[in-house]
């Protein structure tokens, strides 16, 4: 690992564990939730899910990477900007692929008509 990523790791870990718990359940919950149903993820749709905000921005990169590496997510290779908190002043964020996503509406369909 390099020195650049190391710092980083340290400095995520550093973020999340001064915001405690409460926050990482919550907001690994959130980017669950919307894994779960939606087939991309972002932080827009993410942070409609999490009522908890951290008080340091970085704490949710701690997040994001536990979720890449439990597979729940992978990056896409695509970003787009932020619209929903105006303090992210449309910064451009990632697009993960979910890994978790199922699209119900075909069983959704055979409960409703099950011919």
């Amino acid at each position: 690992m390099t020195t650049a990523r190391r710092l980083r790791d340290e400095g995520m870990d550093l973020a999340a564990d001064a915001e405690g718990p409460v926050f990482a359940a919550a907001a690994y919950m959130a980017i669950k939730q919307v894994a779960m149903r939606k087939p991309e993820v972002h932080v827009d749709d993410v942070l409609t899910c999490c009522t908890i905000r951290p008080h340091h921005f970085n704490a949710w990169g701690q997040v994001w990477m536990r979720a890449i590496r439990d597979g729940l997510i992978v990056h896409s290779g695509r970003v787009r900007q932020c619209v929903s908190d105006p303090a992210k002043h449309a910064h451009q964020y990632p697009i993960y692929r979910s890994l978790i996503y199922r699209d119900t509406t075909a069983w959704l369909a055979a409960l409703i008509d099950p011919k």
